[in-house]
């Protein structure tokens, strides 16, 4: 079904622009330059916030990797050292090993005398400071999500007061008034283009956070069970 409503819009596009005269046809087009020297520096910041949300999303993608985060070479190793007692060994290789399990590792090995229930919240809040740089980028996505649209917003805001500010206009000037708001319209466009694009980026890197580090607070807490809090 969805395959003929779609062939069906097809076939009546290309059979409205068949029917419209060229001249017609070119005036209906939108010149770019144009739009973009109405509000320059509003569509280049909107340009750049584009980039950057696509620049923090593939930076996180690239570092932040399951594989990264739980090595397995390094858990197996840890595994055998905190079964054995030897917890001196355990944090200097939690100490070469940088990264989240390692670092939330090392702190229970230090909070080790304190208790269990002890050990445990001080490697939770080192997992929480540990983490703090993935939900920084995360929040700058989410930030352009919300600016992006308001920028948007801001420039046809602009563009239709200065269309507005002359009220003494001639029945010439009040058609190119038209023109103008039409092309005004465009920051917003693009606008809630950008931030769209860059909410879809934020869910799918916030999932991935979410269920990476879950992962990585699970195994630490596997090991945690190894780690004996009376051997000294």
């Amino acid at each position: 079904m969805k395959r003929f409503v779609f062939l069906f819009i097809a076939l009546s596009a290309v059979t409205y622009a068949a029917q419209v005269p060229t001249g017609e046809a070119a005036s209906q087009l939108v010149d770019l330059k144009k739009v973009f020297t109405t509000a320059p520096i509003i569509y280049t910041v909107l340009s750049l916030m584009s980039v950057a949300s696509l620049a923090i999303w593939l930076y996180s993608l690239i570092t932040f990797r399951s594989k990264d985060m739980l090595p397995k070479s390094t858990i197996d190793e840890l595994t055998r050292l905190l079964k054995n007692g030897q917890f001196v060994e355990a944090k200097d290789l939690c100490n070469h090993k940088k990264g989240l399990l390692t670092s939330m590792i090392s702190a229970g090995i230090n909070a080790r005398g304190l208790g269990p229930q002890a050990m445990i919240e001080t490697m939770k809040s080192e997992g929480k400071r540990a983490s703090t740089s993935f939900w920084q980028r995360l929040s700058l996505l989410n930030d352009i999500v919300i600016v992006a649209p308001m920028l948007g917003l801001l420039g046809t805001v602009i563009g239709m007061f200065y269309a507005f500010y002359d009220v003494n206009r001639s029945i010439e000037s009040i058609n190119a008034l038209f023109d103008g708001l039409g092309i005004a319209v465009g920051t917003t466009v693009v606008g809630l283009v950008v931030a769209i694009v860059a909410m879809i980026l934020y869910t799918t890197l916030k999932y991935r956070i979410v269920n990476i580090l879950s992962n990585v607070e699970n195994q630490a807490l596997t090991l945690s069970t190894l780690i004996d809090s009376r051997a000294k």
